[in-house]
């Protein structure tokens, strides 16, 4: 039996259904195996695995968010977000900063602590062996086609 929610769109078909699930158990792979190596990075800090949402939507390089945009792409309730806040903030690893064109809102920074954290976990995914057998035009087309269904997702 095929589910049809759109009159326009073509009947699905088993092959379809399969593949989607068979890329999904593979993307829960290939993620269970980031996490292991973005956990034993964390333990090295003393940084708990339940703020690692909100850490990795503070990467370098981007605007600094605030916690209701780490709230919105984390999906979840901007208390979360600021409980979590609060630890890495306790641990060195972040500071709440005015926001630059709203002075009423807080960003969130990381502090140079939370930089050298961020550089640890950066040269031990890419130590980490999950990307052999990639070379760098399969790595950009992976991540463009990630971004892409990723950007589909968000509201």
């Amino acid at each position: 039996m095929t589910v049809n929610r759109d009159a326009k769109a073509p009947p699905t078909r088993p092959a379809d259904v399969e593949r989607k699930a068979e890329i999904v158990r593979v993307l829960m792979e290939v993620g269970n195996a980031a996490d292991a190596v973005v956990a034993q990075v964390l333990s090295e800090f003393g940084v708990p695995t339940s703020v690692a949402g909100t850490l990795w939507a503070l990467a370098p390089g981007t605007e600094p968010p605030t916690m209701r945009e780490v709230a919105a792409r984390l999906r979840c309730d901007p208390s979360t977000v600021s409980l979590a806040a609060d630890k890495l903030q306790s641990m060195g690893l972040l500071a709440r900063q005015p926001h630059p064109a709203d002075g009423r809102k807080r960003t969130l920074v990381l502090t140079e602590q939370g930089h050298e954290l961020w550089e640890t976990l950066r040269a031990r995914l890419h130590a980490s062996g999950l990307f052999v057998g990639l070379d760098a035009q399969e790595q950009d087309t992976l991540l463009e086609l990630l971004r892409k269904m990723r950007n589909l997702q968000r509201p």
